[in-house]
């Protein structure tokens, strides 16, 4: 998003951006609440239901602290996200410094975001070609 140079591109993408991380935030929300009233699949062995149980409440976390980290930072920066013309900004003063320490988190986030992913994918590929199980089936709509 840095490189566009249409300074009103850029606004709306970033926009968009912004928007969709409040949307995720609010999905996530309620995908914990679903996920602490299902049960969950029976793994084998302990390390399997330790690693998972570790990987999916990281996962859990981050995806909520990524939203939020990039709505007070953008709050922070004076450049809430808009939607219809109205502001959606949380109840802080425009603070740069405030602002770029949350850019430094919300950057962070996307790396360990990327990496858990990264194992959680491989973690279901394991489980259908290696133990040839129904967790992935069972992931999948």
């Amino acid at each position: 998003m840095s490189d566009i140079t249409n300074k009103f591109l850029k606004y709306e993408i970033v926009n968009l951006h912004k928007l969709l991380g409040l949307i995720i935030l609010v999905l996530m929300t309620l995908r914990l609440a679903w996920a602490m009233s299902n049960p969950k699949p029976l793994l084998t062995t302990f390390w399997e239901k330790t690693v998972a149980k570790i990987v999916h409440q990281s996962l859990y976390i981050l995806l909520i602290l990524m939203p939020l980290t990039g709505w007070i930072m953008s709050t922070a920066h004076g450049k809430p996200p808009t939607w219809l013309g109205w502001k959606i900004k949380l109840p802080l003063q425009t603070n740069q410094n405030v602002a770029q320490l949350f850019a430094t988190y919300h950057n962070k986030l996307a790396i360990m975001i990327i990496l858990l992913l990264s194992l959680h994918i491989l973690a279901a590929l394991y489980h259908h070609i290696i133990k040839k199980d129904h967790i992935l089936r069972r992931m999948l709509p």
